[in-house]
């Protein structure tokens, strides 16, 4: 056992959306999660969390992902823990899968449970096998928080994994893992003005047939076509404008969609076009420029 760790996870963007038909597809991207863990052995299991720069954000999420690995294995200790991140929340990026993934992860680093990448004593095997024990951890403390509807699966692995995941989110299994690897290819999200959620499961349950072929798309790896297609069904869903997308698309992007059930939209564009969707899209709010990210969530500090 250590007595402090640090870990990051990322966030995703969305392909497609896995609550119409449980089947879903995320990818990494460049923004995320730092989260620190301390251990204090007092076996009295009080845990205190504290989100930096985050005024007004409750700290429920993340005590609750160190209970829930304490309770796993059945320890006592006190925690404090810490997170920071540059990823928007509530906001349709996975910034809940996110957190869990790296505040579990970083529990784990400080029970002396997972190995950090490059110790000499790292046991590769024990590692991938608590991979998914990690992940699942993960989605029980955004359900005990009622954070998730689904579980959310596809974005879970995505945030943890990096690159595309395409996953089953009834039965929690990987139907396949890719990546975007042109280094040239930025994304872009948009957080739209005066937008709200709109959770109507509902809803999102009429559109199933046509999520399904959005899916399938997805599946052949024609991931541009199944990322607008998804998100223009999904925005006409739940009362989002579609033209955004499609101005994304007149402006240069090479997909562009809503992310989760929004309010972000989301898309992949050559750095070339960046300014010019841009200058098209800063009038709908605010935007982000960032990457994909394709390296697995890590520990990177431990003490």
């Amino acid at each position: 056992m250590y007595s402090k760790c640090t870990a990051i996870s990322h966030g995703s963007g969305t392909i497609i959306n896995a609550i119409a038909t449980n089947k879903g597809s995320a990818f990494g991207i460049n923004l995320g999660v730092e989260a620190t863990v301390e251990l204090i052995n007092d076996h009295k299991k009080i845990i205190k969390g504290k989100i930096e720069g985050q005024e007004g954000i409750d700290s429920n999420l993340i005590e609750t992902c160190v209970k829930n690995v304490l309770d796993y294995y059945n320890l006592d200790y006190s925690a404090k823990v810490t997170t920071k991140s540059n990823l928007p929340i509530k906001s349709g990026l996975s910034s809940s899968s996110a957190t869990a993934n790296a505040v579990t992860l970083a529990t784990m680093g400080v029970l002396g449970k997972y190995a950090p990448e490059g110790d000499k004593k790292i046991n590769k095997k024990i590692n991938n096998e608590l991979d998914d024990l990690i992940i699942n951890l993960g989605i029980k403390s955004c359900f005990d928080e009622n954070l998730t509807i689904t579980g959310a699966y596809d974005d879970a692995t995505a945030s943890y994994y990096g690159g595309i995941t395409i996953t089953d989110n009834e039965n929690r299994k990987i139907l396949k893992r890719d990546a975007f690897n042109d280094e040239d290819v930025k994304v872009i999200v948009l957080i739209p003005n005066n937008y709200q959620k709109n959770l109507n499961k509902e809803r999102m349950i009429l559109i199933k047939n046509y999520v399904e072929i959005a899916f399938n798309n997805c599946l052949a790896g024609n991931y541009y076509e199944a990322l607008f297609m998804n998100g223009l069904f999904y925005a006409s869903t739940l009362n989002f404008p579609t033209n955004i997308s499609i101005e994304a698309l007149e402006s240069g992007a090479l997909t562009f969609g809503l992310s989760g059930t929004g309010p972000s939209y989301i898309g992949l564009c050559k750095a070339e076009n960046v300014p010019n969707i841009v200058k098209y899209l800063e009038k709908y709010g605010k935007i982000y420029i960032t990457e994909v990210c394709n390296s697995k969530s890590k520990i990177i500090n431990l003490e």
